[in-house]
């Protein structure tokens, strides 16, 4: 699981004739002029955004730039493109760094995760506006979100709350990567994370296959750590046995969060029951009924095309494509 990941860099550019500069920028590079909402809903890991401002200006606010651009590319990158060419180089007055970006996972209600991560660093809670026009290059933002931020951070869109941290970027991720996980349990109900048994059953047999497919699911939601992996019997019935491949994971998500994810991809995208998943907490089966608790009667296969349908639009495009693989060399072997 990733619980930190870097976020944009920001950069302040004085500069001759900042309409000229910028065209000429995008000749060399691929370059977005934004407002400072769309920048920011946009941005991700391994991004610049570049407040522009002419070389009279003295202030160095988001709100007094010219024009706000954004680049998908590191901040080291542009500066090379700029350096590296004459005509920008020579029109560059000042470049100041803003502060660098961080953006941390934390569980549902994780109010005491941000509360201890301040109360560490002595920082102070900020919007992403308010701390690049307070930070420095020796300052770090650190936004929190409640969402998966994948093997890369797609854009800040998602962020809840923000702090601004008086402490070099570099130095926060280590710290933040080595202590997420003491964070996080601090910030559950009880400190107690759940480890939790998945039962796969197939009547098709086709087990590797429905593995790869869960899996491919529970991997980009990062929905826990896999402890262990082993073959089961389940006696749903007294002298008789059920085979079942059996999966041991670790997670700060909530036993029903994990069922709804389960349930929802039972079925396959034409509305066949595919597999049954069934989902143990200290050996108390979870019911599909459980999910919702309102004591309201549900179509089954209604309600798990509306979970299915939520959690696709969370997935990365990569995984939704190995998703739908796999489900054609299931429906293959049918």
């Amino acid at each position: 699981m990733n619980f930190v990941r870097s976020g944009p860099r920001y950069l302040f550019l004085k500069v001759k004739q900042p309409d000229f500069f910028c065209e000429q920028l995008s000749q060399l590079t691929e370059v977005k002029k934004l407002d400072f909402q769309a920048a920011i809903e946009l941005a991700a890991e391994e991004s610049v955004i570049v407040f522009l401002s002419d070389q009279q200006k003295e202030s160095f606010k988001v709100e007094d730039s010219d024009l706000i651009l954004y680049l998908p590319m590191n901040s080291t990158a542009l500066l090379a493109v700029i350096l590296n060419e004459a005509r920008l180089s020579q029109a560059v007055e000042k470049v100041t760094a803003g502060p660098g970006q961080l953006v941390m996972r934390i569980p549902e209600d994780g109010k005491k995760v941000i509360e201890e991560v301040i109360e560490n660093y002595q920082a102070r809670e900020v919007s992403i506006l308010e701390g690049i026009d307070r930070g420095s290059a020796e300052s770090t933002i650190i936004s929190f979100t409640e969402e998966p931020i994948k093997s890369r951070l797609k854009s800040l869109k998602k962020v809840r709350d923000n702090i601004l941290v008086k402490k070099e970027s570099t130095l926060v991720f280590e710290e933040l990567r080595r202590d997420a996980v003491r964070y996080i349990t601090h910030g559950l109900e009880d400190n107690q994370w759940s480890e939790l048994k998945i039962n796969i059953y197939d009547s098709d047999e086709l087990y590797q296959l429905e593995y790869e497919r869960l899996m491919t699911i529970l991997s980009d939601l990062e929905a826990g750590i896999i402890l262990g992996e082993s073959w089961t019997k389940d006696h749903a019935f007294a002298l008789f046995s059920i085979t079942a491949y059996q999966i041991r994971l670790f997670t700060f998500l909530s036993p029903l969060e994990i069922k709804k994810i389960l349930f929802a991809f039972e079925y396959n995208s034409d509305g066949e029951r595919l597999v049954d998943y069934d989902l143990f907490n200290k050996s108390k089966k979870i019911s599909w009924s459980e999910i919702l608790n309102d004591n309201q009667r549900h179509d089954r296969k209604k309600l798990a095309f509306k979970f299915r349908e939520e959690i696709m639009n969370e997935l990365s495009q990569a995984a939704k494509d190995r998703y739908f693989e796999l489900e054609a060399e299931i429906a293959a072997k049918l």
